[in-house]
């Protein structure tokens, strides 16, 4: 056992630093900004580096086969119980581990511009395919308890559309679904799917 600095250990570090840049700058820059949860930037950081540390050790030190399988084993009970994880969050999840697991196991003698032009060709994927083409707006289910029955009439949708418009400001209504009808109370329950970034938070409400 020594504590010599040697050209090696300064590579790793280097490597190791760089790692969790881009990894932090993936989780917190492409995934975040698109509906992200803190939560997984953090996940995402600490996957990169425990997989980078653990790809060093299989690499450096001569592990038995069994022993370095098992390592890595263990990542395969690794689940998300709490939560469901959806397939965005796994991509980019699939995306950090194996970024920590080439940066760690690449050979010193590699052209390391080649290197950092996969690592760009992997950002600039995520962005173009996460950012740009997908520039839709999710849509979003919200009930309305609704007054004037009036307008459920098939022949007058799109004056209730413009009703429901001029009321709550949505941008686009896609669909509605007409529901329980309470003549007593002379209301009926709408269920609308809309396209609009501004209504994502709003919740049931009630149209006077």
């Amino acid at each position: 056992m020594t504590l010599e600095i040697t050209n090696e250990l300064l590579i790793n570090n280097v490597r190791f630093i760089y790692t969790i840049l881009l990894v932090f700058g993936i989780a917190r820059f492409l995934y975040y900004p698109k509906n992200g949860k803190n939560e997984y930037v953090l996940a995402y950081c600490l996957m990169s580096s425990v997989i980078f540390m653990l790809c060093l050790l299989v690499k450096n030190i001569e592990l038995g086969l069994g022993f370095a399988i098992g390592i890595f084993a263990i990542f395969g009970i690794i689940r998300y119980r709490t939560v469901p994880i959806s397939t965005r969050e796994m991509t980019y999840l699939f995306v950090v581990i194996g970024i920590g697991a080439t940066n760690a196991l690449v050979p010193n003698d590699v052209n390391y511009l080649s290197v950092f032009l996969s690592h760009f060709y992997i950002v600039l994927i995520l962005y173009l395919l996460d950012t740009v083409i997908d520039r839709k707006k999710e849509l979003a289910k919200k009930e309305v308890i609704y007054t004037d029955l009036s307008l459920i009439h098939p022949d007058q949708r799109e004056t209730l559309i413009a009703d429901l418009k001029t009321k709550y400001g949505f941008e686009e209504i896609v669909n509605i679904k007409i529901g329980k009808i309470d003549e007593a109370k002379q209301c009926v329950k709408l269920d609308l799917i809309i396209k609009d970034a501004r209504a994502i938070h709003f919740g049931s409400t009630n149209a006077q």
